[in-house]
């Protein structure tokens, strides 16, 4: 009798070891994660009709923005906004973002805007609405896929744009931003010399420089635009002198 109750509690006690070993095991851990749901993207505000060219805020305003990355530029100018400390707003091409990943979690944990500028920078004036839609939705499932946000801005390329495309900007909670100083530096075509930084900065400063709350259009391009990286500290300085408040969109 001794010997079989012995029996008994011995198996009893190796059944207990074996449930605790499989629930202190990796693959234990790995379920209990895994049943954990991931936390969803917020939800942009209410988006109102029509375009803005205007930077937001009261006071002396002006937006910095960003086109058609991320690019090989984008480390070099998350440093100089880092370095001066001014927010901006990045309207990045969905085709990029799926390419350059860490580059768009970058700006995202710096904690700058992100804007939609489609997935592959069509003319969407020349498109169906359906067609319009995709481009716009592309990019942003992209954005969420990469970076778990969603892109509150949008902006059209070239500035094209019609009444199909603010009204499907607004049924997906994005405000359409355009700009009111175009620095032209895409025009530089990877230049860096002192001729295309110099009209660069000078075209920021005499166009923004009479506007209360101007907005800023640049390129962070695929290729990388090295004369707008060398241009932006001067750009900034300019106008953090002349009292304006830099905010995103």
């Amino acid at each position: 009798m001794r010997s079989m109750r012995r029996g008994v509690l011995v198996a009893c006690v190796i059944t207990v070891v074996a449930v605790l070993g499989s629930l202190a095991s990796p693959a234990g851990a790995s379920v209990s994660r895994a049943s954990q749901p991931a936390k969803a993207p917020k939800t942009c505000p209410r988006a109102s009709y029509g375009a803005h060219y205007s930077a937001p805020g009261s006071g002396k305003t002006v937006a910095l923005t960003f086109d058609d990355g991320p690019g090989k530029s984008t480390p070099a100018i998350l440093r100089i906004l880092a370095r001066y400390k001014v927010p901006a707003t990045f309207f990045n091409i969905g085709r990029q973002v799926s390419g350059r990943p860490t580059s768009v979690r970058q700006e995202v944990n710096a904690g700058y805007a992100m804007g939609d500028h489609t997935w592959d920078h069509p003319n969407m004036l020349l498109l169906s609405a359906a067609s319009q839609a995709r481009e716009i939705d592309r990019m942003n499932s992209a954005l969420r896929s990469v970076a778990n946000v969603n892109a509150c801005a949008f902006r059209p390329p070239y500035g094209n744009y019609n009444s199909t495309t603010l009204k499907l900007a607004q049924q997906r909670r994005m405000s359409v931003w355009l700009w009111s100083v175009d620095t032209e530096d895409w025009k530089a075509e990877g230049s860096s010399s002192s001729y295309w930084v110099n009209r660069i900065i000078r075209l920021a400063e005499q166009e923004g420089g009479v506007q209360r709350h101007p907005i800023v259009l640049m390129h962070n391009q695929a290729a990388g635009n090295p004369a707008t990286v060398a241009a932006l500290p001067a750009v900034i300085r300019y106008f953090k002198a002349h009292g304006y408040r830099f905010v995103q969109l």
